[in-house]
C-alpha cells in the first residue's frame, strides 16, 4: 500500500479488512502506513517477552498482545485525525467473527482453529468454507461512521481478537473475534460489492506456492507475497522481524510496477 500510494494510487471508494488488514487500512486514511510501521517498532522494541510469566502460578496468562495491540490502534486512530476518517470518500469495512450461536465462544474459538489448521495444511484454500459450516458468521462494521475514536479502536480490536493473546471485545452488543477465524481474505457480499467484483484487488498475506504471484480468480485480482512473509504472526517483541516483512511487500510492489504486471 505504501509503494502504491507513494507513486500516486488514489485509495479505492471502499476497502475492506479484517485483523491487522484491518488496521492498515485505516492508517492509510489517517496518519499513513509509515507511521503505523513506525509506533509498531517502537512498541515491539520495547517488548522483550510476548506473556508476563509472574502471574501464572494464579492461573493467569498475560500476553503483551493485550497491552501493545490497542495501544498501536490508538497510535494512528484518534482524536486528533478521527475527522479524516469520518470525512473519508473511501468506506472502510471492517470483518469480524461472530461466534457459532450452538457452539457458543469456547467451542467457536476451539474450531475456528481447527478449521484455520486444516485448511492451511490440507487444503489451502483462499476463502475457507470449513468455518461457516461450524456456525461461525462473518460480520461487518463500517468504520467510516463510527461515533467517536473508541468506538473505531473497538472495532478495529476485534477485528483481531484471538483469545488467549487478545480477548474477545463486545461489538453492537454481541462477542466479536478475529475475522481470520472465518476469512482472512474478506469479501461482503453486498450487491455494491458484487457489481466491483471486476475491479476488486485482493491484497494477501498467505504465501500459496502453487499460484502465481498475481492471477485472477472468480472475477477478482488477488496479489499474494513472492515468498512466505519474514515473520513470526504472534511475536510482538523487540527480535520480531517486522521491518523484514514491510520489505517484502513494498519490493514486491516495486517490481510488480516496474515489469508492468500492476499498474495503476
Amino acid at each position: 500500500m505504501h509503494c502504491l500510494m507513494d507513486r500516486g494510487m488514489a485509495l479505492p471508494p471502499m476497502m475492506v479488512g479484517t485483523s491487522a488488514g484491518a488496521a492498515i487500512a485505516a492508517s492509510c486514511l489517517t496518519g499513513g502506513t509509515p507511521a503505523a510501521l513506525a509506533s509498531c517498532k517502537t512498541f515491539f522494541s520495547a517488548t522483550t517477552s510476548v506473556w508476563d510469566h509472574r502471574h501464572v502460578w494464579r492461573g493467569r496468562l498475560d500476553f503483551a498482545h493485550e497491552r501493545i495491540y490497542p495501544a498501536w490502534i490508538g497510535s494512528f486512530v484518534h482524536e486528533g485525525n478521527f475527522g479524516h476518517l469520518a470525512s473519508s470518500t473511501t468506506r472502510l469495512m471492517v470483518a469480524f467473527t461472530r461466534p457459532s450461536r450452538a457452539l457458543g465462544l469456547a467451542g467457536s474459538l476451539f474450531a475456528g482453529t481447527l478449521a484455520h489448521v486444516l485448511d492451511k495444511h490440507l487444503w489451502h484454500r483462499i476463502h475457507p468454507e470449513l468455518p461457516r459450516r461450524f456456525g461461525l458468521r462473518q460480520d461487518y462494521a463500517v468504520l467510516n461512521t463510527c461515533a467517536d475514536p473508541a468506538e473505531a479502536q473497538n472495532i478495529l480490536v476485534a477485528a483481531a481478537a484471538a483469545p488467549p493473546l487478545i480477548r474477545t471485545r463486545t461489538v453492537d452488543a454481541l462477542p466479536a473475534l478475529d475475522g481470520g477465524y472465518v476469512d482472512s481474505a474478506p469479501v461482503p457480499e453486498t450487491p455494491e460489492s458484487n457489481s466491483r467484483d471486476h475491479a476488486t484487488l485482493i491484497l494477501l498475506t498467505r504465501h500459496y506456492p502453487a499460484l502465481p504471484q498475481i492471477f485472477d480468480c472468480m472475477g477478482r485480482r488477488y496479489w499474494q507475497p513472492s515468498r512466505p512473509v519474514p515473520v513470526s504472526t504472534w511475536d510482538c517483541t523487540r527480535a520480531a522481524t517486522v521491518s523484514d516483512a514491510f520489505s517484502l511487500g513494498f519490493d514486491d510492489a516495486c517490481e510488480a510496477m516496474k515489469k508492468g504486471r500492476m499498474v495503476l
